[in-house]
């Protein structure tokens, strides 16, 4: 997936804030303050309870906006991306926190470096959007099936693939390209999985899935939803 790669490396090094949380333009304090706040709200929505004995994975880190937060909620945080660029950022970002292990992974789905029920938790907000084939996504379920232990819990996030849901998206693109982001480019557009197909590709794995619309759904924007699940 070195398409992805040089996509996201790019965007790094130009506008990271932006690629990372749109509508922030620089890695402030109020843009890991909101990181934190949001991330509180999704893990009890998900209904994943922190322990600092726990270690989470969380699948796209980025510069670490997320990452600062779990890593105080957890005793161990591996944070993965598929960009060099965010990884370096990252580390650069949590350089004071040691419970977290950075590793780099294809964007093809898999997480190879990783072993089977390694993690207590797995964890991805606005990541899964972004993958931009079918089959890579359904990949990363399954590695996040794989690699969770028993009792470990889920909490993905992924678009709505509803028509309605597909044209703000694309208007969304738009937009964003006249104020010039590269935002046409596949490697944000991503792919779109049906969650009945998630879900059914879960429970095949002893995940017992199911997905909930995030509850803050504003009008014109595209619905969000939650792929949540236990492993058995």
């Amino acid at each position: 997936m070195s398409e992805s790669r040089e996509f996201w490396d790019d965007a790094a090094r130009h506008r990271a804030a932006w690629y990372v949380a749109t509508g922030h333009e620089r890695e402030s304090e109020e843009f890991f303050v909101q990181g934190a706040v949001e991330t509180d709200a999704f893990l009890e929505f998900c209904g994943v309870e922190p322990g600092s004995t726990a270690t989470v994975l969380e699948i796209g880190c980025g510069v670490g906006r997320m990452t600062r937060r779990l890593a105080e909620l957890f005793g161990n945080v591996i944070a993965v991306d598929v960009s060099d660029e965010m990884l370096r950022r990252c580390q650069e970002n949590l350089a004071s926190q040691p419970n977290v292990t950075c590793l780099l992974v294809d964007g093809d789905g898999s997480l190879g470096s990783l072993g089977d029920g390694a993690v207590d938790a797995v964890f991805s907000y606005i990541t899964f959007q972004h993958v931009p084939t079918r089959d890579a996504q359904l990949r990363y379920f399954d590695e996040c099936a794989r690699v969770l232990r028993s009792g470990g819990k889920l909490a993905v996030q992924i678009r709505s693939s509803a028509l309605r849901d597909a044209v703000l998206s694309y208007a969304g693109h738009l937009v964003h390209v006249v104020r010039g982001r590269r935002t046409l480019n596949r490697s944000w557009r991503g792919s779109r999985v049906a969650a009945s197909v998630v879900v059914e590709r879960l429970r095949a794995q002893r995940v017992t899935a199911a997905v909930h619309p995030w509850r803050d759904h504003p009008r014109l924007r595209p619905m969000q939803c939650w792929v949540t699940g236990t492993k058995e």
